[in-house]
């Protein structure tokens, strides 16, 4: 199993640098990851006191569940090169660090160097056209990579399009087969529509059967409805249990469990509902 199985990470809550109020609110969500923004949450003139804010944060060491995190402003940026040199010297650990407008594979093994000592993640936003003809080396370019994340309103200004199902389908598609060919997790664009958490809920199914194996969020509201669109239903698990019961009773040789082939991908796809069903299970 890879780490994708054994730790799944299902929705990553973003939270404003700049409102240090929230950062404890935003982590009793029970979101799987939090992440702190310095970048398109905080205005220009905040960034420094929101930095200050956060790493005081962290170094508080808070409790909880929750992988906490935080994203920079893009290394091709003053502002981003001071967030990055500061952390490196901050002496803090976060679970990991959030890299926005990635193109090259450079800039994450500059982070990764910048970074060295650290024992963080990265997750690579791939916001730009460049960005995701390049995926595919972003997503071998360290060791620390976690996950891709679609950056879909960024990415399809640069593309001269608009915001849809449609125009986002291709990008989705692709990134999701090259955070797969890498082994590395794949976070969908949040949903903007706070309020309908049905619209919010059909789309998280959406992605899911395009291989995205998390999705983010804006509010604590919309956490919920993401983590358990990625629980399978009591069934699903139960089924799973005797999927790898009966492959271990036959030293993992091909089978049939109620008249059906089980074989090596039914096997991990078995694990990837076990590790899921530790979490919960719904009722459909």
């Amino acid at each position: 199993m890879t780490g994708l199985a054994s730790n799944p990470r299902r929705c990553l809550l973003f939270v404003p640098g700049s409102r240090p109020e929230r950062y404890a609110k935003a982590v009793a969500s029970g979101a799987d990851q939090v992440c702190i923004d310095l970048e398109d949450a905080v205005a220009a003139a905040d960034k420094d006191s929101a930095r200050a804010s956060l790493f005081a944060y962290l170094a508080a060491k808070p409790a909880g569940r929750s992988e906490i995190g935080l994203r920079i402003n893009p290394l091709s940026t003053a502002q981003g090169q001071a967030d990055l040199q500061a952390l490196a010297a901050s002496g803090l650990a976060p679970d990991f660090v959030m890299l926005p407008k990635v193109e090259t594979a450079d800039e994450l093994r500059r982070a990764d160097t910048a970074l060295t000592g650290m024992d963080t993640s990265f997750i690579a936003q791939i916001e730009t056209p460049q960005g995701l003809l390049d995926a595919r080396a972003l997503a071998r370019a360290t060791p620390r990579l976690q996950a891709l994340m679609f950056g879909g309103f960024d990415y399809i200004v640069a593309l001269r399009g608009r915001a849809g199902w449609e125009s986002f389908l291709y990008p989705r598609v692709q990134l999701a087969t090259v955070a797969a060919e890498a082994g590395v997790g794949c976070m969908d664009v949040p949903y903007l529509d706070i309020h309908d958490q049905a619209g919010l809920s059909a789309e998280t199914e959406r992605v899911i059967h395009l291989g995205f194996t998390a999705k983010a969020a804006i509010h604590p509201g919309q956490v919920d409805a993401i983590q358990r669109c990625y629980l399978p239903t009591a069934k699903e698990y139960t089924h799973a249990q005797r999927v790898i019961a009966a492959l271990a009773a036959s030293n993992g040789e091909a089978i049939q469990l109620d008249g059906k082939l089980v074989d090596r991908p039914i096997e991990i796809a078995a694990h990837r509902a076990i590790a899921l069903g530790a979490l919960g299970v719904r009722e459909s």
